[in-house]
């Protein structure tokens, strides 16, 4: 995961900005990691400068083209991810669009704001409530960078207090997500021996969902032989249903979205540390296996089905492959 190079990079996108935008923003950088009550405006010439709205949580002033601020408030019906703080100083945040629907997300105003500030690399300021009426609190997380979007998700990489802020992609998304679940996890209670059966139930319970949706996985057994795309393995108890593009409903569950994996190939394909070349159908392995003896699959033809009809979405595995970060070698 590469950084900005120095905070010298902050200064320069701040500078480019107009002056009505960069004094808003210093606002933000000024005030991160502290506790404000609504951020008061601030004077101009123009008359005065909102920092945020109350009327929705992306902020984007009719005077600029770009969103100025996100705040997450308390008892939204908006999910929110994280933020999740790195020991460097940086912290990275899952902010939910407007408009419940991941595929409406261009119909709005503010969302396109913040698209346009991921596009152009200029910066956001963000906040989250952290207490209600009478007294009214928000943490000030301070300035971010919009690095990516991903099923109603903009992903938010934080400037550290040294000017540095991770690039994103998708390891970045990962190590998120990854930071949430760890946390839901250590909120479970202490081990109980006597409650063997329950426990076994939650196990047994994340295989089958891990292997995938009864009928996709057996659609995928037969399209691909009942043998992994990738490495061959005939064991069908290690095989695994492949969504391609992660699983959002019943419309998602079609044999041209899933690829059938051994385990240990689905679980790199999903961390985006495998993917397929939709052009040539060959693996692509990501650098950081380069060592490892998954580097001897880079170039393995994916075995595809013999029925054109369930052979693998060119268009889902070119967009794995972008999201993944991978490069074609």
């Amino acid at each position: 995961m590469d950084l900005e190079s120095s905070e010298a990079a902050l200064r320069d996108r701040l500078s480019r900005l107009p002056a009505r935008h960069r004094r808003a923003l210093e606002w933000f950088q000024f005030h991160a990691g502290t506790e404000q009550p609504w951020p008061a405006e601030i004077p101009n010439s123009d008359g005065v400068t909102f920092l945020a709205t109350k009327a929705k949580g992306i902020y984007k002033p009719k005077w600029s083209g770009y969103a100025l601020s996100a705040r997450q408030v308390l008892q939204s019906r908006y999910p929110e991810i994280g933020p999740s703080y790195r020991d460097d100083g940086t912290w990275i945040y899952g902010y939910f669009q407007e408009n419940e629907d991941p595929a409406a997300r261009d119909s709005e105003f503010t969302n396109r704001g913040l698209v346009r500030c991921w596009q152009d690399s200029v910066p956001i300021g963000v906040m989250r409530q952290i207490a209600i009426r009478p007294f009214v609190r928000y943490e000030v997380l301070g300035l971010a960078l919009v690095v990516g979007w991903d099923g109603g998700y903009f992903f938010f990489e934080g400037f550290g207090p040294d000017g540095f802020a991770h690039l994103g992609g998708a390891e970045s998304e990962i190590e998120l997500i990854t930071a949430e679940q760890e946390r839901l996890a250590s909120d479970e209670r202490s081990f109980d021996a006597a409650s063997v059966v329950d426990a076994r139930e939650k196990v047994l319970a994340q295989i089958v969902r891990r292997r995938g949706q009864r009928e996709f996985r057996e659609r995928l057994l037969v399209a691909y032989e009942r043998r992994c795309a990738i490495t061959n393995c005939d064991v069908v108890d290690a095989l695994e249903a492949c969504h391609i593009v992660p699983y959002q409903g019943a419309a998602t569950n079609n044999v041209g979205n899933g690829l059938l994996l051994r385990g240990d190939i689905h679980t790199l394909f999903d961390l985006g540390l495998i993917a397929v070349n939709p052009e040539q159908m060959k693996v692509v392995i990501s650098p950081k296996l380069g060592d490892s003896a998954y580097s001897e699959l880079e170039n393995v033809a994916l075995r595809v089905p013999l029925e054109s009809s369930k052979r693998p979405s060119q268009e889902a595995l070119r967009r794995h492959l972008e999201w993944a970060g991978l490069r074609l070698r």
